[in-house]
């Protein structure tokens, strides 16, 4: 027989867990975020920081709020990539979500990513790896040497993050930004933005998340936020090769001509005080050579030629005819080049398109040249004609030679 006390006992005992049991329903969604958010902390790499993690266990959703992720040292941004809101789903990997979580279709909301050039010409996407990688030998070396000496084969181990949360290879931005600072050859940063960005992109990482194989996207975007100059993109970034292997195909609408010019400054004999660009351009980088195919549509141009230029005389008496040769029907004037060899010392020539322009302009000058020498009649040839019609021979040379 149980006595009263023993029956107390008891009737206490299953008061006591059903409290518990009531307690853990009624909070069991704060435990379980409580744990996730914990897991998910814990395991995040020393470069990559959080503000807020919101988890919709009935929907299966989780929310990251304030994701950034620093950028290398030296570099004057704080963070290479800044994400107000990342929205995803998620499958567990075990029977709880304490054994870890798959990501799935995660969109990036408001993202800025950070891409600069050091006056030396370090950019730092690519050395971002070496962000990755001290990161990885830095949790390495926390494990001390009793936890090396249990691994007998030489397999590397995947960190903390990578074997309790394995992420998805593409990412859909919404409403984004790339800020590209350029210090190479600048007294002050050039600074171009990409803005209202709609993309997809592709991050290839190894087994450990401790180096980038590949980056790629494509999408569109307004530049320096200006909603009549678009650009669309596809790009793909190999960061595992000594020197930059890149692949950059553009489609241009509209862009102010101006806003590049510390790019084409150099080769151009022009300053132009504006003008606007569309057309297409393809640049590819394999191991630090250049491959570069570009079509361009030019418009509304106001321009001068720049003083001290190489034959600068010479492009002032022909721009008129330059301009008569290269337009189209509609008003365009179209222009069409080739980038080849080393990117240090890129070597320019002409497209079809712009050689056969040129050809076309040299002979008609040649003609006009040998014209005007020949009605001169005998003893009437003048030097400045002979010389004139020898000059536009050399041009054609020049142009017929240049692959």
């Amino acid at each position: 027989m149980i006595n009263r006390t023993n029956k107390k006992v008891i009737a206490g005992i299953i008061s006591f867990i059903l409290l518990a049991v009531i307690f853990l329903f009624i909070y069991r969604y704060n435990i379980l975020r409580y744990s996730a958010e914990a897991v998910i902390r814990n395991s995040l790499p020393s470069y990559v920081s959080i503000d807020k993690i919101k988890f919709d266990f009935q929907k299966n959703e989780v929310l990251l709020i304030g994701f950034d992720i620093l950028n290398p040292p030296y570099f004057i941004n704080k963070y290479s990539v800044e994400i107000e809101e990342i929205r995803c789903g998620y499958k567990l990997k075990g029977k709880s979500i304490l054994n870890g979580l798959e990501i799935i279709n995660p969109v990036l909301r408001k993202p800025v990513i950070n891409i600069e050039r050091l006056s030396n010409g370090k950019i730092n996407l690519i050395e971002m790896r070496s962000l990755l990688e001290d990161d990885a030998s830095r949790k390495a070396k926390a494990k001390g040497p009793e936890e090396k000496q249990k691994r007998s084969y030489d397999v590397p181990e995947k960190s903390a993050f990578a074997s309790l949360i394995k992420i998805p290879q593409k990412f859909l931005l919404k409403n984004g930004k790339i800020v590209f600072t350029d210090r190479v050859g600048f007294a002050r940063p050039h600074i171009i933005t990409f803005e209202n960005i709609d993309a997809e992109m592709f991050l290839q990482l190894n087994d450990d998340y401790s180096k980038v194989l590949g980056v790629a996207s494509a999408g569109s975007a307004m530049l320096n936020g200006y909603s009549e100059e678009t650009i669309r993109w596809k790009v793909s970034l190999n960061p595992t090769t000594p020197r930059l292997t890149m692949s950059n195909n553009f489609e241009v609408d509209n862009l102010s001509i101006p806003v590049f010019e510390p790019y084409y400054d150099k080769y151009s004999p022009f300053v132009f005080k504006a003008g606007r660009v569309s057309g297409s351009l393809i640049f590819d980088f394999d191991n630090g050579n250049i491959g570069s195919t570009n079509e361009l549509h030019l418009s509304g141009l106001k321009f001068y030629v720049k003083q001290g230029f190489e034959n600068a005389q010479f492009w002032e008496t022909t721009v008129p005819d330059l301009i008569k040769y290269f337009s189209t029907s509609s008003g365009e004037i179209v222009f069409d080049f080739k980038i080849k060899g080393d990117v240090s010392n890129p070597r320019f020539y002409l497209g079809p398109i712009s050689k056969q322009a040129l050809t076309s302009m040299a002979i008609d000058k040649i003609s006009s040249a040998i014209e005007a020498a020949s009605k001169a009649g005998k003893g009437g040839v003048k030097s400045s004609d002979v010389e004139k019609a020898k000059e536009y021979i050399d041009l054609f040379q020049s142009i017929v030679n240049k692959k």
